[in-house]
């Protein structure tokens, strides 16, 4: 009888908590309608082609070897050097004063070969993520502009490589790929590259070495292109 004269008024309180019937009696607020979704349109690009054909990439490319076979020339005097000093060593007696003189330049040069050659390992292999970071920003960058002004909501990647029986890879990446059917009508992947150089030369971008044949043509905008993008340098054109 105790314990039920103690739980009763707390029982009889928490019925009459005026935040507990507020809370009840309180009808929430509508949530408005989502807004609808917007229509998918599908558009198709070949990031391979792409990069084979954008100039930014061809002059990075130039600079980078350039670079690289500087570098590689400095360390191959280095081991020209410890060489040289090798076979100065077979000559003299081990022991003598310049026996330890040659063996110690020999120990000198080979280190410094092997310094060399690590951070040379490194510092492209940073450079170069750098330079492809910086170009698929830019890539991705257009990509974007030329699929707003094509009204297109998604891009995905295909490749547009011939399949031939001759090439066991090309039929190995075909049956990888995810896509296996894409309107033509909606690939991008002209567009892109126009754009990119265009853009590239108009911003005063160095041309790349002529390659042994084939001159680009240069194709007309097929409508009038879309306002571009706050600070871009150039509107999109057509590159069909």
């Amino acid at each position: 009888m105790g314990l039920c004269l103690l739980v009763g008024p707390s029982l009889g309180q928490q019925a009459q908590d005026p935040a507990v019937r507020r809370s009840a009696n309180t009808t929430p607020a509508a949530t408005p309608a989502p807004a609808a979704p917007v229509p998918a349109v599908i558009g198709t690009i070949d990031m391979d082609e792409v990069f084979k054909s954008y100039e930014k990439v061809k002059v990075s490319s130039e600079e980078f070897k350039s670079a690289a076979l500087a570098r590689k020339a400095d360390l191959q005097k280095l081991q020209a050097e410890a060489a040289g000093e090798a076979e100065q060593l077979q000559k003299l007696i081990p022991g003598t004063e310049d026996f330890k003189k040659h063996e110690n330049r020999v120990t000198e040069l080979k280190a410094r070969f092997e310094a060399g050659r690590e951070l040379a390992e490194r510092d492209f292999a940073g450079r170069e993520a750098e330079a492809m970071a910086t170009l698929y920003k830019e890539v991705q960058a257009m990509v974007a502009r030329v699929a707003q002004w094509r009204k297109l909501t998604y891009v995905v990647k295909i490749s547009n490589q011939p399949v031939l029986g001759s090439n066991p890879n090309s039929v190995m990446a075909a049956m990888a790929n995810t896509m296996v059917y894409a309107d033509p009508r909606n690939d991008i992947t002209k567009d892109v590259v126009y754009n990119l150089n265009r853009m590239y030369k108009a911003t005063g971008g160095a041309a790349a070495k002529p390659a042994a044949a084939a001159a680009a043509t240069t194709p007309a905008a097929t409508t009038a292109p879309a306002p571009a993008a706050a600070g871009a340098a150039a509107q999109p054109e057509g590159g069909n």
